[in-house]
């Protein structure tokens, strides 16, 4: 913001001009997104940039995204960084009303050409105007910066996690759509990836048709490669670093990071990783979960439009008080309400409406928003249709109402069918039995709306149940992951 006071015969005119961010020096790279948004030319003027210091900047001030960041701040213990940078912007809006109102006063009372100048002596008119050119001049600029240097540093903090941030808002998204509009991110729920660790350079060894389509690639390509083929000289490298940092810790992993599809188009890859270990604790599989990103986010706009949504609290789990119904004593048979199970939908990519469903829906409260949409997961060997492995996020939003396997904690050697049938109100159908291994054994994947027990009330509450064979570079079915989201389709 700048003040000056211009002299045009007797009459002064008071100019202002403002900006987001009106002084301080730029800031400066944090975790390598500079380089891409600043130090180089941009190769890729058509993909939108989650990182750049406009987007960050428009971001930080515009209040519903700036309230969005300030929870999820508060939830890291850093709130009052967003709060400060919140009431420094608020002052000056202050400073330019006074500004305006000192101009306005001029033009009314003083100004010679005025019609309702005031009737004052001379000398009060002349000294008036010299205190407004002083001001101006002067006090102005002195109380518009008293706090740049400390809003400089507390944006610098605050893009240190605005990275995080993005990843959370695309993960809330992403986790919405799981239950919803799948074709909106190409490979949502079908794009999936088996690593063995034990082998030099991690490898794949096992990969879904998804996530052959979503990078382009044959198979053959595929396996046994490491997804570092997926780079591109505008990967963003640091990233890189805290993937494989990740996966040396034996750590979850939740990243948005820039990859290249074979015919070289880029694109947004929300990327989900975490280790899978046996009976004894041994790791023997990375599991790796894609969504392309770039198939729902097209421009700046849609980028804010994300960074903007909120996640329901609301304690209920499903928008209507039918979903909510408490089970009846009375066994039903299981069934998939009045929709009827379909294979995968079309390849991903597919452009529909964007994030027009994302409001208003609610999300259970023990979706944590770092974890992306595919953290709710199990593993089932597809030779003997035994779990090998589900995550915690799974046991926390589905209760095992039958009382047989409420005492048995891990469900590592359990019938999927089995598993399923222990949090649902009555018995697996055969209809909904063959169905899915029909769809499995074809190589195909498959989503089934479904009615299981959820925590914490044990309350009857509708899914969709995304089941995804992941094949050999022959093409041989060999794992079966399940991801479970929740049913937002009305």
């Amino acid at each position: 913001m700048a003040y000056a006071v211009l002299e045009d015969g007797d009459a002064y005119t008071v100019h202002n001009v403002t900006s987001i961010r009106p002084l301080g020096d730029p800031i400066p790279s944090l975790d390598g997104h500079e380089k891409a948004a600043h130090s180089e030319p941009d190769p890729l003027p058509s993909m939108p940039e989650f990182f750049s210091h406009s987007v960050f900047r428009t971001a930080l001030y515009n209040p519903i995204i700036s309230h969005q960041l300030l929870k999820f701040c508060q939830a890291r213990l850093c709130g009052e960084n967003i709060e400060f940078l919140a009431r420094v912007h608020l002052y000056r809006q202050m400073l330019q009303h006074v500004s305006t109102a000192i101009a306005g006063i001029h033009a009314d009372f003083f100004s010679p050409d005025s019609l309702t100048q005031i009737n004052v002596p001379e000398s009060v008119v002349v000294r008036v105007k010299s205190d407004i050119k002083s001001s101006m001049a002067n006090a102005m600029p002195k109380l518009e910066g008293i706090f740049n240097s400390a809003q400089t540093d507390i944006e610098q903090l605050v893009y240190g996690i605005y990275p995080s941030f993005v990843r959370s808002q695309m993960s809330l998204s992403a986790t919405k759509a799981l239950g919803g509009d799948r074709s909106r991110y190409g490979g949502l729920g079908d794009c999936f990836i088996l690593t063995d660790p034990s082998k030099a350079d991690n490898p794949i060894v096992f990969a879904s048709d998804g996530f052959v389509r979503v990078t382009g690639y044959a198979r053959m390509e595929i396996i046994p490669r490491n997804c570092r083929f997926l780079q591109s000289l505008e990967t963003d490298m640091s990233v890189v670093r805290r993937i494989r940092e990740g996966i040396d810790k034996h750590e979850e992993v939740v990243e948005l990071l820039l990859n290249q599809r074979k015919d070289g188009e880029p694109f947004w890859n929300l990327l989900y990783i975490t280790p899978l270990f046996d009976a004894n604790g041994r790791l023997v599989h990375c599991l790796g979960a894609q969504i392309n990103c770039s198939t729902t986010v097209h421009s700046t706009s849609d980028v804010l439009r994300i960074l903007a949504q909120s996640e329901d609290r609301r304690p209920d789990l499903a928008p209507s008080g039918e979903l909510r119904s408490k089970a009846s004593g009375g066994r039903r048979l299981f069934r998939t309400t009045s929709r009827t199970m379909t294979p995968s939908r079309q390849p991903p990519g597919m452009e529909d409406e964007l994030l027009n469903q994302l409001t208003g829906m609610p999300l259970q409260k023990q979706f944590r928003t770092f974890y992306s949409a595919y953290s709710n997961f199990i593993v089932v060997h597809y030779t003997t249709l035994l779990i090998t492995s589900v995550s915690s996020g799974m046991a926390e939003i589905i209760f095992p109402a039958k009382s047989k396997m409420a005492n048995h904690p891990s469900a590592a050697g359990t019938d999927i069918f089995q598993f399923l049938g222990s949090h649902a109100p009555g018995w697996l159908s055969s209809d909904f039995q063959s169905s899915v291994k029909a769809a499995l054994k074809g190589g195909t994947a498959i989503s089934v709306p479904m009615t299981l027990y959820s925590r914490p009330d044990m309350a009857l509450s509708k899914f969709v149940c995304h089941w995804t064979p992941l094949k050999d570079e022959k093409g041989a079915v060999a794992w079966v992951v399940l991801t479970l989201g929740q049913d937002q389709r009305g």
